[in-house]
C-alpha cells in the first residue's frame, strides 16, 4: 500500500504550472486556480511547484538533481513531461521539409530521462508519481506554430496530414503509462479525464491548441483528487 502524501514536489512543464493563453491580451499568464492549487487545497498537501514553461525532460532532470543537492524533499516527487519533448523546430520544418527533423528529445532519450528522475525521488526517499500527457488539438496547434510568416505548405508536406502532431504527442503519453507500469509507479491520468469530455478540444483548450483553459485545469485537478 502506497503511504498517504503529506507534501509533494511537482517537477514539470506549462500544464502543470498552470499556464493559460489570455487572448485578451495575447500573451500566457497563469490561471487563477490550478489543477496544483486545488489539489494542495482539497487534500491538505503542501505543494512545491517546480514546473516551468517550455521545459523538457531533459530541463527537469537538471532542476531536479540540483533541488535535491540543495535538500529539497517531500513525500512524493509529481513528474509531469513530455509536451515539449515531443515538440519540433517548426521554422526549421518550414526551411526545409524534405530534411529529416527529429524532436527536442527523441522517445528513446525521454524514457531515460523520467527513469533516471523516477531513480532520483527513490534515492531521495520520496514517492514518484507520474503524469501522463494532455491531449491537443491538432488543428489549432498547427494554424499556432505556423503563424508569423512560416509556410503553412511546407509543414503539411513534412507532416504528412495535420494529425501526425496529435498521434506523435500520444506516442509520448502511451510512454509514461507504460514507463509507471513497468516501475510500479503511481499514474495521474489527466489524459482520459480530459478525454472524457465530448468536446475536449474546444471547450477546455486555448486558442494555441495545447494549453488547457482554466476550467481544463480544473478538470485536471479532480482528475488528480480521484486518483489520490
Amino acid at each position: 500500500m502506497k503511504k498517504k502524501i503529506g507534501s509533494a514536489i511537482i517537477w514539470g512543464d506549462s500544464v502543470a504550472r498552470g499556464v493559460v493563453f489570455d487572448e485578451t491580451r495575447n500573451r500566457y499568464s497563469i490561471a487563477p486556480y490550478t489543477a496544483a492549487a486545488m489539489v494542495g487545497e482539497q487534500l491538505g498537501i503542501e505543494i512545491k511547484n517546480r514546473s516551468r514553461m517550455g521545459m523538457t525532460s531533459s530541463d527537469g532532470m537538471l532542476m531536479m538533481e540540483k533541488d535535491l543537492e540543495k535538500g529539497l524533499r517531500a513525500d512524493a516527487a509529481i513528474i509531469e513531461f513530455g509536451g515539449n519533448d515531443c515538440d519540433f523546430n517548426w521554422n526549421a520544418i518550414s526551411e526545409a521539409p524534405d530534411t529529416k527533423h527529429l524532436p527536442k528529445t527523441t522517445a528513446e532519450q525521454y524514457q531515460k530521462n523520467i527513469r533516471t528522475m523516477i531513480d532520483k525521488a527513490h534515492n531521495a526517499g520520496m514517492e514518484p508519481i507520474l503524469v501522463n500527457l494532455t491531449p491537443i488539438n491538432a488543428e489549432n496547434y498547427f494554424q499556432f506554430i505556423s503563424r508569423g510568416g512560416l509556410s503553412q505548405e511546407n509543414i503539411l508536406h513534412w507532416l504528412g496530414d495535420k494529425f501526425q502532431i496529435y498521434r506523435y504527442q500520444e506516442r509520448y503519453s502511451m510512454l509514461v503509462s507504460r514507463i509507471a507500469h513497468e516501475c510500479g509507479c503511481r499514474l495521474l491520468d489527466i489524459r482520459s479525464a480530459l478525454l472524457g469530455v465530448w468536446d475536449v478540444t474546444t471547450s477546455l483548450f486555448c486558442r494555441d491548441g495545447i494549453h488547457p483553459t482554466a476550467e481544463g485545469q480544473k478538470v485536471i485537478g479532480q482528475a488528480i483528487l480521484n486518483s489520490l
